[in-house]
């Protein structure tokens, strides 16, 4: 039996090697400048392990052409350099195809990466083969830093006289982060969603108030459930795709008891997962569509 001393010296490289490799999340909120002066909203997310770094951006978020793309790349504590580029979209509002879309790619000077509250820098736009697209500029807010700011703005609106009780339940803090984060779907959108799997697995539920929300769900046309409560509860189903692009279509057929239809839809593959929210009235739909790369 070995001795107590090198039982704790065991343990003691265990932690540290664990300690290691423990992930820690990074979240930015801001914009990109493109070369032509307009503004598309932006996020990052990113886990870093070591130098590495592996998550997502989101353009135009809550916007007609939101696009998730992955991201990968490295931050370099010595030299203070974060680098990271876009290389696969997870899903789109877009109509462009993927080979048509422009992808980040920023390196850039961002000083202690653990206690920074905001960065900038230009970054270059290329296309899935390489070839130059739209350059422009990152400007991004930590998380928590936009947390605080919308808490301020929260708290002289709440106190003010100026602004009516409804006004100032839409302005909670909870409300405003939550449109940040949420993918909606409304009335005639399609979400466009790749994948390289054969198979698919979508989850419906209802992740609020469960208000009696009835929807009919058809998979290329083809009804699959109809007038279905939607409960918490949730209703698993799974998806072969046969073909190039499988369609996924969700029509509101009432509202329950509090407008408007609000459906949770999660879409799962071996690699992503899409998470999703209807906000349709009695008799809008709308769509997914599951392009198959």
């Amino acid at each position: 039996m070995r001795n107590p001393s090198f039982r704790l010296f065991l343990f003691l490289i265990c932690l540290t090697f664990t300690t290691a490799l423990q992930a820690q999340e990074y979240e930015f909120f801001g914009v990109i400048k493109l070369n032509d002066t307009s503004f598309i909203s932006y996020k990052v997310l990113f886990d870093r392990v070591n130098d590495s770094i592996q998550g997502y951006s989101l353009t135009d978020f809550a916007g007609k052409h939101e696009t998730k793309s992955n991201i990968k790349g490295y931050y370099n504590e010595d030299e203070n350099l974060l680098s990271f580029e876009e290389y696969d979209i997870v899903y789109t509002k877009s109509p462009v195809v993927q080979k048509d879309f422009c992808f980040v790619n920023f390196e850039g000077k961002v000083r202690n990466l653990d206690r920074v509250k905001a960065f900038s820098g230009d970054f270059k736009g290329l296309y899935a083969d390489g070839t130059s697209c739209l350059d422009g500029m990152i400007i991004v807010n930590s998380g928590q830093e936009v947390k605080k700011r919308v808490e301020k703005i929260d708290k002289v609106v709440q106190r003010s006289r100026k602004f009516s009780d409804s006004i100032k339940k839409n302005i909670k803090v909870a409300k405003v982060l939550d449109t940040l984060t949420r993918n909606i779907i409304a009335k005639d959108e399609n979400l466009n969603i790749f994948t390289r799997d054969q198979k698919i697995k979508l989850a419906i539920y209802d992740a609020g108030k469960e208000d009696g929300d009835v929807i009919n769900l058809y998979v290329d046309d083809k009804p699959v459930l109809e007038n279905y409560t939607v409960l918490h509860e949730i209703k698993y189903l799974e998806f072969d795709l046969e073909n190039v692009e499988t369609k996924i279509r969700v029509e509101a057929v009432s509202e329950g008891t509090s407008s408007p239809n609000t459906v949770r839809l999660e879409v799962e593959d071996s690699r992503n997962f899409v998470r999703t929210i209807t906000n349709l009235k009695e008799g809008e739909h709308a769509q997914m569509t599951l392009v198959k790369k």
